[in-house]
Order: C-alpha cells, then structure tokens, then sequence
C-alpha cells in the first residue's frame, strides 16, 4: 500500500538522521558503551522496519495490480488524492499521534530532564496506544513509575551514561 511505503521512508529517513546526531553525544566515560550505543540500536531497527514496510507496501500494490488486472489507472484527480490521504491519516492516527507525542517528548527532556518528561510522556503514550479504561489507569502508573526507574537505573548504573536533568530544575 502506498501508505505503507511512505510510512517506512518516512521512518528511515528520520531514524538516518537521529542516528547521524548521535554522533554528538559524549563519548564513553567508563567503558565501550557511549550515550549514543542504545539509541543507534533503535535507530537501526527503526530503518530496518521501514525497509521492511517499503517491501512489503510494494508486494500488495502488486497483488492487487494482479487482482484488478490493470497496470495504472492513469492518474489520480484532486479529489481521489484527498479522499486517499484521509484514509492512509485514519489508518495510520496511531501512528501520526505517536510520532507528534515523541516529538514533544524530546523537547521536554531539554526543560524538564529524563525524570519528569518520561514520567509525563509515558503514560500518555500508553494511554493513547493501549486499553483506555478506569481500571486500566492503576496498571498504567504502575509500569510508567516502574520502567522510567528501571531505564533511569539501567543508563546510570550499567551504561555510566548521565541521563539530562534539564534546564527548569
């Protein structure tokens, strides 16, 4: 789907240029591992994924080439381009709202610091991408608070990496 293709270069596109500002963070203090080792892991199979969606957005557009048993239809008109790009944002608002609450996820760290932006970011994320329900809300403060601890004791006692405390405290 064409959707599919523009997600996936979408998505090796940005991972290409946050793995080339990684090269910015400190080098390591203790070890072989610098700020910068996590990060590039996730970049990486970020654009793998993307690569992987290109493929497999080109194998249904051929499949249902094959199932219509025309090449091209000759062009889009105006409204047919309009009326696609509402479906691929309805398909795809997960996506898009993920991608916006990272987004304003990194800006926060800046000002607030790991602590506190994670500990604002990650709930709303789960919310937004998991079970929206009252009895859900327990669990969600749960595994914020428990993970954001979890990855703050990680970067700090086994990678040595000092995680931003930001500007505002």
């Amino acid at each position: 789907m064409k959707s599919d293709k523009w997600i996936g270069f979408i998505a090796i596109v940005f991972s290409g240029l946050m793995y080339w500002q990684t090269r910015e963070f400190p080098p390591p203090l203790y070890g072989s591992l610098g700020a910068g080792f996590f990060p590039n892991i996730l970049f990486a199979l970020l654009a793998v994924t993307g690569v992987v969606l290109i493929i497999s957005g080109y194998i249904e557009e051929r499949k249902q080439r094959k199932s219509k048993g025309t090449g091209d239809n000759g062009g889009l008109t105006w409204s047919q381009l309009r009326k696609e790009l509402k479906e691929a944002v309805e398909r795809n608002i997960f996506v898009i709202i993920s991608f916006s609450l990272f987004f304003c996820y990194v800006i926060m760290l800046d000002y607030l610091g790991y602590t506190i932006a994670t500990l604002i970011f990650m709930p709303i994320l789960i919310w937004v991408l998991g079970p929206r329900s009252r009895r859900a809300i327990p669990m969600i403060i749960i595994i914020s608070l428990g993970m954001t601890f979890v990855i703050y004791f990680a970067f700090l006692e086994v990678f040595h990496v000092f995680l931003p405390s930001g500007k505002l405290f």
